[in-house]
């Protein structure tokens, strides 16, 4: 199986840190966020990883060499259209996908068990800052990008089993109100569709590290 890591993040909530570098740079423990995520695809067994980069790329491409392949977003145009320009890295019926930024202790051994679609979800008091799922019988009915209720609830957790006919979607998704193309609402276009996404809740610890206090926590279970 190939991997696609969206790496193309501005980090603008963790300014000034990312101000002189890209996000999935920010050290937890002893590595960058990035090197986190990759060592965790080669204890799956996944050596053939693409990343989707934006903001001070070169720097990113600095830290990994030639361990990856590499797909520059020349515009922060959403998460969509960043996995849609790796689309000739994809070759193989299903991939995995997941966000560059998150510091997680899941080793996703039983996720990568599932048939694909799937999309890893975990629990929190308060989903306004992401994407909340409504689940029954650990399938995903709908996805709802940045719900302004301040609920608790599953959320999004940003790493996904994806059929390779998402990029054929991805070119019927529209500019969310955020102007941005959002894999969240191709994900709803595909459930409206009737595609079963099994909704995989993560064990252990998972943070999106969006703000100084997402590192600290990072910080404290690395260190651990």
């Amino acid at each position: 199986m190939k991997a696609v890591v969206l790496a193309a993040g501005l980090g603008k909530r963790l300014a000034p840190i990312t101000v002189e570098k890209p996000k999935v740079l920010v050290k937890i423990g002893k590595k960058t966020l990035i090197e986190h995520n990759l060592d965790k695809l080669h204890g799956l067994g996944i050596s053939q990883i693409a990343l989707a980069i934006g903001y001070k790329g070169e720097m990113v491409k600095e830290v990994l060499g030639e361990t990856v392949v590499y797909y520059q977003q020349k515009e922060p145009l959403g998460t969509a259209h960043a996995l849609q320009i790796t689309r000739d890295f994809i070759d193989e019926p299903s991939f995995l996908a997941m966000n560059g930024d998150l510091f997680f202790t899941d080793p996703l051994t039983d996720f990568l068990r599932l048939k694909p679609p799937a999309i890893a979800v975990t629990r929190v008091a308060d989903s306004s800052r992401y994407g909340k799922l409504e689940i029954k019988d650990e399938e995903a009915l709908s996805i709802r990008e940045k719900a302004p209720e301040s609920t608790s609830g599953f959320i999004n957790a940003g790493i996904y089993l994806l059929p390779k006919e998402i990029f054929t979607w991805i070119e019927k998704t529209g500019l969310s109100p955020r102007n941005e193309y959002e894999i969240t609402d191709t994900i709803q276009m595909l459930i409206n569709e009737g595609w079963h996404f099994t909704a995989y809740e993560l064990k252990g610890f998972w943070r999106d590290i969006a703000y100084v206090s997402d590192m600290g926590e990072a910080q404290r279970v690395a260190l651990a």
